[in-house]
């Protein structure tokens, strides 16, 4: 199973923040079915920020290796075909959270897992179920 991690839950796992025995347990299911975890280069952009913004060049350099081993997808020009189909279809969709979709869905996951209120309501958007991290049991 390929199951895409919003930019949130990589802030939740290596700044412990939110729900840190929920995110241990994630991370132990995946690992021991051997899920693959699948994230945008958009997510290294963004969580990268605030650790160059603070001058904490090693905090940087650690995220940048914790996605070591993960399947990073670029925004390339089918991602900004499905991009335009879902903003279309979807009018109140942030761009960012289009690009995050339109990622996951390009990549074929068949989970987008979120803590971002706006995208994580169980739905399904072009294929790909939508979760909280709390109802992360429920796609699988």
């Amino acid at each position: 199973m390929k199951i895409f991690w919003d930019t949130n839950l990589f802030i939740y796992l290596w700044e412990r923040q939110g729900d840190a025995s929920e995110m241990e347990a994630l991370c132990e299911w995946i690992e021991s079915e051997r899920h693959t975890i699948v994230t945008s280069s958009l997510t290294l952009g963004e969580i990268l920020v605030q650790p160059l913004r603070l001058g904490r060049e090693e905090t940087a350099d650690q995220y940048r290796r914790g996605f070591a081993g993960l399947e990073i997808v670029s925004f390339d020009s089918k991602a900004a075909n499905e991009f335009a189909r879902l903003r279309a279809l979807h009018p109140g969709l942030r761009p960012p959270d289009a690009i995050q979709l339109a990622c996951a869905v390009n990549s074929q996951c068949n989970v987008f897992l979120t803590n971002d209120d706006r995208l994580g309501k169980g739905e399904i958007v072009a294929g790909l179920k939508t979760l909280p991290l709390s109802r992360w049991k429920d796609g699988v």
